[in-house]
Formats: structure tokens, C-alpha cells, sequence
């Protein structure tokens, strides 16, 4: 006797259209399901790349700041008052602005995001920076980050072949040293590091006035404890966080200010109805057809649980069938996208067993909902 699994292979072989199309809508559903879920977390490793980078203890913001990328400003010596406090070492102030890069290669405008390092130990771990420093502290000059988008022009490529590069940030002359690899958001083009003297050339502002400061507290000192201590001695004119609150605060805005999480969500809640549709329709016309046999497998012993199992069978084989072919060209979506988009996409083992763990959940859902109609299947009825 034939096993129920070479059964529900042998009945869903049987038609090889409705395989093939049933298995196309399995890879449909992982494909958007895995795309959708690879975006969504690309959006919250690039919008954090940044706030993980800091190795301060302590970062202070302005209580209006709605998020490290958008920051309210804040005047600098409320940050300089900071080091008269006994666990407090150094501190740095750190400026960002957005300014308009003109391409030196086809003379196009793009924004891009313009971060000033503060003097003093650097806590922002920027990779080249150190070895830049030099450079970087003459006037317009800057380190670009590489993994900016193609749009900038072929900065690296240049820097490479040992060309001078200079473009124009905010219509002032700005020379690149060397090029550092951060990588961009959905939000943000590019990236450009520069001294905070630098910065203000190319953004005047109201004297005194920072983004964001960054506190790097003496040996032993408990971040927690200083920070208590730190807000109950400056008042509320400043927010300071650990770095772990910090990142909270960040994954926060994300969560509720940016629609990103429903938008991506949504997209994969769409590919999961997809799947879902899809499957459904197959096996209830599979048991509509062969409900007949159905019925006469009931009648000559065969127990509802049996048959039950056989579409149980049917739709876990649909899920197999589907997933690796998705997985398959997901991955090749991922390749593309990271190179076009410039951002982090990977596929990582958790996101794949997810994905297979909705598969599954799909399939299975779509059986229970096919089975119905097999649980009215009655031989008196039928014959």
C-alpha cells in the first residue's frame, strides 16, 4: 500500500498545470514575504548604523529632537558644562546638516547629509577618520562615505587612481581626503564627514549652537547612576541617555514616527493572502474533483483523519515546492537591491526559518479551510 505522502504527491502531480501554478503562488508569497521583511529590517540597520557607532556613554540631545537624524539644536555650553562634574572625562559636540553636493562629473544636485566631529577624542567610531585626521583638519576637507549612492559620481573610483577630487557642498569648494564606508538609509543619499570648523563654513548658524553631544564618563563610573545624577544637576533643558536608551529612543521614532514598520508589514501580510488565496483555490478544486474517491476511500474503511491528513500532505508539499525557488530568487532580489539601493540587505537564518515558519503556516491554513468540504463528502450522497 502506497504511504499517504506518495498518495498526496501522486494527486497533486496528476494535473502538472495546477502544480505549477500552485507552486508559482507559494513563490509569489515567499518572495514578496522575504522581500518586504528584507526591506523593512534594511530600514532599521541603516537608520541605526550611526547611533551603534557611538562610543560614548552618555549622548545628549535636545528634548525637542524627534530623532538623531532630524535634531532640534541646543546651545554648546550647556554640553561644556558637563566635564565640572567629578564623573564626567570628555566630551564632544557633534553638529549635522543637510547640504547640496554638486556631482563634479555631470554637474547634478544631491542632498547629502553633512555630519561636524567636535575636537577632542572622537566618539563617533568612524572607519579612516583616524588615520584622516590630519587632512581633515585644513580647511574644506572632508571624508566621503563610499557606500553612498552612484548618484554622488564615482568619488571612490577617483580616490582609487590617486585624481584629486573636488566638489562643491553649498556652493563652497570642499576637497575630498579619503573615504570612509557607513552606508545610507532610505532617507539619507549620502554621508560626508568633516571637523566642526569645516561645518560651520558651510553652515552658519546661530554661534553655539550643536546637534548633538556625546559624554564619555571616567573608569568605573555606572552610566545609569551619572545620568541620574547628570538630569537631576543640568534640569530638563537637556535629554541625556545611555547609549542602550539612545538606540531605544531611535528604534522608538522608527516604531511610531515613520511609517515604514505598517508599510512593509503591510507588504508582507499581502504576500502571505496571496499564498494563501492561491493554495486554497488548488486544493479545493482538488477535492472537489476527487471527491468521489474521497468518498469511496471512506467507504471501504479509510477514516476522515486519513483524508484529512492526505490534503494536510498535499499542502505541506505545496509549501516546500514554493519556498525554495522563492528563497532562491529572493535572494537574487536581495543582490540587486543592496547594489542599486546601497542598502544593508542580507539573508539572515532567522528571517529565512520565519519565512518557511509562514509558509507552512499558510499552506496549512489553506488545507484546513479546503478541507471542509471534504469532511461533507458522504458516499450515500455521492453515489
Amino acid at each position: 500500500m502506497r504511504s499517504s505522502w506518495q498518495v498526496a504527491w501522486k494527486q497533486l502531480s496528476h494535473s502538472k498545470v495546477k502544480l505549477i501554478v500552485a507552486t508559482a503562488g507559494v513563490v509569489v508569497a515567499v518572495l514578496l514575504m522575504l522581500v518586504q521583511l528584507g526591506f523593512l529590517n534594511a530600514a532599521y540597520d541603516s537608520s541605526l548604523a550611526v547611533p551603534k557607532r557611538i562610543t560614548a556613554d552618555l549622548v545628549v540631545l535636545s528634548p525637542q529632537s524627534p530623532t538623531f537624524a532630524t535634531p532640534t539644536q541646543f546651545a554648546r555650553r550647556m554640553l561644556y558644562r558637563l566635564p565640572a562634574h567629578p564623573a564626567v572625562a570628555e566630551v564632544q559636540a557633534i553638529y549635522l546638516g543637510t547640504g547640496r553636493w554638486k556631482n563634479p562629473w555631470d554637474k547634478s544636485e544631491r542632498q547629502i547629509l553633512v555630519y561636524g566631529l567636535g575636537a577632542g577624542e572622537n566618539m563617533l567610531q568612524i572607519p579612516g577618520y583616524t588615520d584622516a585626521v590630519h587632512q581633515l583638519q585644513q580647511p574644506d576637507v572632508g571624508l566621503f562615505d563610499r557606500r553612498s549612492r552612484p548618484t554622488f559620481g564615482p568619488v571612490a573610483d577617483s580616490l582609487a587612481k590617486g585624481e584629486r577630487v573636488d566638489v562643491e557642498v553649498n556652493r563652497r569648494k570642499i576637497t575630498i581626503a579619503a573615504c570612509t564606508e557607513i552606508g545610507v538609509t532610505l532617507g539619507v543619499d549620502g554621508n560626508l564627514f568633516v571637523t566642526d570648523t569645516n561645518f560651520l563654513r558651510l553652515f552658519p548658524r546661530i554661534p553655539g549652537s550643536i546637534d548633538l553631544g556625546l559624554v564619555r564618563l571616567k573608569p568605573g563610573v555606572d552610566p545609569a547612576a551619572a545620568r541620574d545624577e547628570l538630569v537631576r544637576w543640568c534640569g530638563t533643558d537637556m535629554r541625556i541617555l545611555t547609549k542602550a536608551e539612545f538606540i531605544a529612543f531611535e528604534k522608538h521614532f522608527l516604531d511610531t514616527g515613520a511609517p515604514i514598520n505598517f508599510i512593509f508589514g503591510l507588504g508582507t501580510a499581502v504576500g502571505f493572502f496571496i499564498g494563501f488565496v492561491i493554495v486554497y483555490q488548488i486544493l479545493y478544486t482538488e477535492v472537489s474533483t476527487h471527491l468521489p474517491q474521497f468518498a469511496t476511500l471512506k467507504a471501504i474503511g479509510f477514516t476522515d483523519n486519513y483524508l484529512l491528513r492526505l490534503v494536510m500532505q498535499e499542502s505541506l508539499i505545496l509549501a516546500v515546492l514554493g519556498y525554495l525557488p522563492g528563497t532562491v530568487l529572493s535572494w537574487c532580489v536581495y543582490q540587486i537591491a543592496a547594489r542599486e539601493t546601497q542598502l544593508p540587505m542580507a539573508l539572515t537564518m532567522f528571517r529565512l526559518t520565519s519565512v518557511l515558519g509562514l509558509t507552512i503556516t499558510m499552506c496549512i491554513f489553506s488545507a484546513a479551510m479546503a478541507m471542509r468540504k471534504l469532511r461533507a463528502a458522504d458516499p450515500a450522497d455521492i453515489f
